[in-house]
């Protein structure tokens, strides 16, 4: 077999690319992506023990957060009613509503609704029925509002009972406190 240089050439380079091509795919490829793998191991195991300083650093950070928790539980609870039975936080509503009342309103009736569930607290109504005029009813229901305690006003109906002085107004009220306790689970409600 008589291959002429230019043959010669032309295999030369075609084994040269074919061994640069095995080199490059068995050797260098591999070689490579295994360092790839070792740096992406090293990248996350610094990113988490940066992480890890940044914790620990942040220690009186923390510490500031459980105290303002400690606060607002502390505020959170003097919102609520302390008795955890519903017939005696009802008779503290009662007996809130009756200081409220002091000089502005006449409480002809009072009585204890049902406790019930309201969004997950445990409530307890009352109804009252009250006489005043407009400008003291309106003051009533400020004092309500604005009182430490968390009080809603469910139910207000007011009527005329005074056809000289449209002002004498009779009212019935849904004044519902709240006691810090949450509905269980899967039990049937009250």
């Amino acid at each position: 077999m008589d291959i002429t240089q230019r043959d010669r050439n032309v295999l030369l380079a075609g084994f040269i690319f074919v061994v640069g091509y095995l080199l490059f795919f068995f050797v260098a490829e591999p070689i490579y992506k295994k360092q790839v793998k070792i740096d992406d191991t090293i990248k996350n195991k610094v990113q988490f023990i940066q992480k890890y300083y940044e914790i620990l650093n942040q220690k009186s950070y923390y510490h500031e957060k459980e105290k303002a928790n400690r606060s607002t539980h502390t505020s959170l609870t003097r919102r609520f009613f302390k008795e955890k039975q519903t017939g005696l936080a009802a008779a503290s509503l009662q007996k809130l509503v009756e200081s409220f009342s002091a000089g502005t309103v006449t409480i002809e009736r009072t009585k204890v609704e049902k406790p019930k569930y309201i969004e997950g607290m445990l409530a307890v109504p009352i109804e009252i029925s009250v006489r005043c005029n407009l400008k003291n009813l309106s003051l009533f229901l400020m004092r309500i509002e604005n009182d430490e305690k968390f009080l809603i006003i469910e139910e207000l109906q007011s009527r005329r009972i005074n056809k000289t002085d449209p002002e004498d107004l009779q009212t019935r009220l849904i004044i519902t406190g709240f006691i810090q306790e949450l509905e269980p689970q899967g039990v049937k409600p009250i």
